[in-house]
């Protein structure tokens, strides 16, 4: 009996609970939006580790692998830079050292004499 008493004091106390109602309003400072432009743009100038797959004085072995790396890393930016009478392939942006070593793992297997590059 006293379960059923129970049950019904609770039954009857929840309908005359009521949900709150109310209005939020947030003031944002203006200077908020400029940090966040100072943000991205520093983000998009900010240096990445990358992986070098190939390195020589050859010219148009460099542009082949670069079209090869392309294909079999597609989504991942590559690049050929003339550095020091060489011609250098890298593939790849990674914000952190950690991800950039799981996809050095990854691109060793295609490219056995690739080198992880730290940002400079």
């Amino acid at each position: 009996m006293k379960a059923l008493y129970c049950t019904v004091l609770c039954l009857g106390l929840s309908l005359s609970c009521y949900s709150q109602e109310g209005e939020i309003n947030i003031t944002q400072d203006k200077e908020i939006e400029t940090l966040l432009n100072i943000y991205v743009d520093n983000n998009k100038n900010s240096k990445y580790y990358t992986i070098q797959i190939h390195s020589s004085k050859n010219s148009s072995s460099a542009q082949n692998i670069k079209t090869a790396a392309a294909s079999d890393f597609p989504g991942w930016p590559s690049s050929l830079d003339f550095i020091h009478e060489y011609y250098k392939v890298t593939v790849g942006e990674f914000k952190s050292k950690f991800e950039a070593q799981q996809k050095y793992v990854i691109v060793l297997k295609k490219y056995p004499n690739a080198q992880l590059l730290k940002p400079q």
